[in-house]
Parts: C-alpha cells; structure tokens; sequence
C-alpha cells in the first residue's frame, strides 16, 4: 500500500454530507473519495500550469526565432 499521511481541514457541513452521500453511493470511503477528489484538483491544476508554461516557452521560442530572422536581414550568413 501507498505510503499515506493524515492531512486535516475543515469543510461546511453541507460539502461533508454531499461527500459522505457520494462516497456511500460509489462505495467508498470518505476519506478515499476526498482522497481522489483532491487527487483530481491537484492533477488538473499541474495541468493549467504545465499548459501555462509551455505557452511561455512558445512564446519566448517564437520571439527567438524571429530575432535570428532579423539577423539575418544584415548581410552576414
């Protein structure tokens, strides 16, 4: 089994029943089901952040290569 550590925080009332009623449903447990769902949030925000990046990049690489075009513009090859 994965190695897991206890991680606390406080919900409203109404997400902790929405949560123990979707857990209930899909048979899980709670903490499984919240387990997953942060998982999810977690894995979807590495995502916008990794897309987020890599629009930088192409956009600093595109910048590059006009830079090196323009150079080229100056007779030296």
């Amino acid at each position: 089994m994965e190695d897991l550590t206890a991680f606390s925080f406080r919900i409203p009332r109404a997400l902790a029943r929405s949560i123990e009623a979707a857990a209930k449903r899909l048979g899980l447990t709670k903490s499984e089901y919240a387990r997953r769902a942060v998982e999810e949030f977690d894995h979807r925000m590495m995502q916008e952040r990794m897309a987020e990046l890599s629009q930088q990049l192409a956009a600093h690489s595109a910048a590059a290569a006009q830079a090196m075009d323009l150079s080229t513009a100056d007779g030296l090859r």
